[in-house]
């Protein structure tokens, strides 16, 4: 069985609609993306479609594959997450509801005072550390059998942080925000010179109101 990367596969599909919404110039122009952003928007459309083929083929998927869309997801995550910053933080753009949605901004939603932010206590494990993906299962620290998130929680915060394996193990201070995932399952993609590195996870709960506490960070091989 190929063991692919749901967030790779997800992010395909978020690039192939997002990619083509925003170069369309009438969008560019009203977005006030610049004429190098377009280009490279267009390039890494152009870069992802035959990569992320060879990477889904049975003919062609194994470790090189692998690298390839791994190293390649990661600069463009990096990238389109700047984008995305970019937008939300303009003043002067209103964004549209479409906006939202080809972009995935998440709207800043005033807290409802009868749903506070989540109590539940988040614990993270790995399930299996694959070549360049690490697979994940959060639970429910009172609840730790039920499979799905308790109640009032809207979605799952990651973070992140890749040391060498001789360095001090990072605090809660020292953590990233990675993604946002709305499973309690999830893996994160690693690039050919993390291999040998550790991989520090941490998760938390939330919701519109905010935020849970962060979970025991763990660590787990990059191979």
């Amino acid at each position: 069985m190929i063991n692919y990367s749901k967030t790779i596969v997800f992010y395909n599909i978020y690039l192939t609609l997002m990619i083509p919404y925003a170069i369309v110039a009438a969008t560019a122009t009203r977005l006030g993306l610049t004429a190098q952003q377009v280009t490279d928007l267009t390039a890494f459309q152009t870069a992802w479609g035959p990569t992320m083929l060879a990477y889904l083929s049975p003919l062609t998927y194994g470790r090189l594959t692998t690298a390839q869309i791994n190293a390649l997801y990661r600069a463009v995550k990096l990238y389109c997450d700047g984008l995305k910053q970019q937008l939300k933080n303009n003043p002067a753009l209103t964004l549209t509801e479409a906006d939202y949605i080809y972009f995935d901004i998440h709207k800043d939603v005033a807290p409802r005072a009868h749903i506070p932010a989540p109590t539940a206590e988040a614990s993270v494990v790995l399930k299996a550390a694959n070549h360049l993906n690490n697979e994940y299962r959060v639970s429910d620290i009172a609840n730790p059998t039920k499979a799905g998130k308790p109640k009032d929680v809207k979605k799952v915060i990651v973070f992140l942080v890749v040391f060498s394996a001789s360095a001090t193990p990072p605090t809660h201070d020292d953590m990233r925000e990675e993604m946002e995932v709305g499973s309690m399952n999830f893996d994160i993609p690693f690039t050919e010179d993390q291999i040998g590195k550790i991989a520090y996870v941490c998760v938390c709960f939330a919701n519109d109101s905010g935020r849970g506490n962060m979970s025991p960070i763990i660590a787990s091989p990059i191979i």
